[in-house]
């Protein structure tokens, strides 16, 4: 790896984190400042869950990949940690597989609903 790649690569990586830190802090205050105006002035933004459950989304989507790209992810494998190479490597493939079946689900799922 060159050192113009290593480069492009922190910063991508720097981008990331303060992404996920932005979309982070802006839930945290829109939160508070909902319950404030709720609670102490009986009054409230009309828009304030969607703004925080669409930051909520798009922080896991980009933690997801963080997670997995950084290998910080959770892995439940103290089972498939006890199998025999082959074995689990037919595992992993298996999950996949399941992996995918769900996502397609969910795909025709979300066209059926939006139609």
């Amino acid at each position: 790896m060159s050192v113009a790649e290593s480069r492009i690569r922190t910063i991508l990586n720097h981008l990331e984190e303060g992404i996920m830190a932005t979309l982070l802090a802006i839930m945290t205050l829109l939160t508070f400042i909902q319950v404030v105006l709720r609670y102490v002035f009986n009054s409230g933004w009309v828009w304030s869950l969607e703004a925080t459950t669409y930051s909520f989304a798009w922080l896991v989507l980009i933690g997801l990949s963080y997670g997995v790209r950084t290998k910080t992810h959770i892995a439940v494998d103290m089972l498939t940690k006890r199998l025999p190479l082959n074995i689990r490597h037919f595992v992993a493939l298996l999950a996949v597989v399941v992996c995918l079946c769900y996502s397609c689900l969910m795909v025709y799922g979300s066209f059926d609903f939006v139609n």
